[in-house]
């Protein structure tokens, strides 16, 4: 398209935005979107419009979504502000706020407007975001991040990242057999990612299914062949290996090497053994239940 040709588009996108102005601005919040190839073009048309009708307070959450997905965080974290100043139950300006929030390092900030966005709308997108949260900046918080994987994954049963973060937390406390049901979900959700193959075939090594552990490993290499993947997983599985091997205790007899078990690894064993109980019974509706939610067991 020529310069001529580009400027007419650009004429008949700021036209529709004006036009959607006049109407109402509901459905302005949808322009801007995660890797949009226009965003930078709506952004300027956008805070065109603003230049006219200020009072518009769509237009301000509209670009407040632009200047998120172009990595202004600042910008669209003072545009989410003046959304919910001017609207303070407004669900998606705290979502905005929330991620750029997240994004600048304002951690405290971030929980607060995930917390506010469930509260006032529940969705997938809030639970993932505050989940991340409490796994990756707050110590103890595993149960709280495992709920809202888990909520997030109800709202979108299709969340890749929901799946592939619970299976993590799964086999960090070891429960190999549900990451591995979570892992698996993700391998067929989005087979061109690498580390599916690693982590599905970690958790049948973990659970000593080890032809089919190293098979999937293999397939991992081959599509991932930097060389720190590949240490990663050998350790974990040299891990698994040498956690099998008997330990004598003081009375010179072996025993199966493990701490004492936590509150919250009884809970988890409870809910997995309640999940195999009722799939073996055939009653596979609340199994899949239970699986999915473990106020559900």
């Amino acid at each position: 398209m020529g310069r001529a040709g580009r400027c007419a588009g650009s004429v008949v996108a700021l036209c529709g935005l004006l036009l959607a102005v006049a109407c109402g601005d509901a459905s302005i919040d949808a322009y801007c979107e995660a890797n949009g190839k226009g965003n930078q073009e709506t952004l300027k048309l956008l805070t065109h419009v603003l230049e006219q009708k200020r009072n518009q307070t769509g237009i301000y959450l509209a670009r407040a979504r632009c200047f998120y997905f172009l990595g202004s965080y600042a910008q669209a974290l003072q545009d989410a502000s003046e959304v919910i100043r001017r609207v303070p139950n407004k669900a998606d300006a705290y979502l905005i706020r929330a991620k750029a929030s997240k994004m600048l390092g304002q951690i405290p900030q971030a929980l607060d407007d995930y917390s506010m966005s469930i509260r006032l709308r529940p969705g997938a997108e809030a639970h993932y975001g505050r989940g991340l949260i409490y796994v990756r900046e707050h110590q103890g918080k595993d149960r709280e991040a495992l709920d809202d994987f888990t909520a997030a994954i109800r709202f979108d049963p299709k969340h890749v990242g929901a799946y592939k973060a619970r299976a993590e937390i799964y086999s960090r406390h070891e429960n190999f057999q549900l990451a591995l049901q979570d892992s698996e979900i993700v391998l067929k959700l989005d087979p061109a990612t690498p580390n599916a193959y690693c982590n599905v075939g970690f958790a049948h090594y973990a659970l000593g299914h080890d032809a089919e552990g190293r098979k999937l490993l293999t397939v991992c290499y081959q599509k991932d062949p930097d060389p720190q993947t590949r240490g990663y997983y050998e350790t974990e599985v040299r891990k698994v290996l040498v956690a099998r091997q008997p330990k004598r205790n003081s009375g010179g007899s072996y025993v199966a090497e493990g701490g004492v078990k936590t509150p919250y690894n009884r809970e988890m064993e409870r809910q997995q053994n309640v999940y195999e109980s009722l799939r073996n019974s055939g009653f596979n509706d609340r199994a899949e239940a239970c699986r999915m939610d473990g106020s559900k067991c």
